[in-house]
């Protein structure tokens, strides 16, 4: 109970910031809310369509919110949409830089992203992809995937 209050006068004091201290209506800000710990509990539950519907909302009302767009980029991740994931830990580090798990998770994605490619770059083109460095560059991608790859949810 004491976090869900916790992250509701958070969530009211950092939108209280962002619009630069002005009156805040509080009733959207609570629907908000609402649809976050509903999001969090489809995501939590694996029900990926309602949390990716829920956490959407949230983000087009509230875009500087990191939470709803760390847990899209997982979502689409999960289901294979790597630009989709991409694009929203991008939107987290546009909002704060030096977010690391969204880094990690931004790097992950791009390594999926590199190991697909050079797949399809061998099927297309197997005598250009036998080039030392390339094969070089794919068993550094090989030995990676041994590590830990998947995205970080905190």
């Amino acid at each position: 109970m004491w976090q869900h209050l916790t992250r509701l006068s958070l969530v009211l004091v950092i939108t209280a910031l962002a619009s630069g201290c002005s009156t805040v209506s509080l009733q959207p800000l609570a629907a908000g809310y609402e649809k976050l710990e509903k999001a969090d509990k489809a995501f939590r539950d694996g029900e990926w369509d309602t949390a990716n519907e829920l956490y959407g909302a949230v983000a087009d009302a509230q875009p500087r919110l990191i939470s709803p767009h760390l847990r899209l980029g997982i979502i689409d991740y999960r289901q294979g949409r790597p630009k989709g994931a991409a694009g929203h830990f991008e939107a987290v580090l546009q909002c704060n830089p030096d977010h690391v798990v969204a880094t990690y998770n931004l790097a992950v994605t791009h390594l999926q992203r590199a190991r697909t490619l050079l797949d399809r770059h061998e099927q297309l083109a197997p005598v250009s992809a036998s080039r030392p460095a390339l094969v070089d560059v794919r068993k550094a991608l090989e030995r990676l995937k041994g590590e830990k790859q998947t995205p970080e949810t905190r």
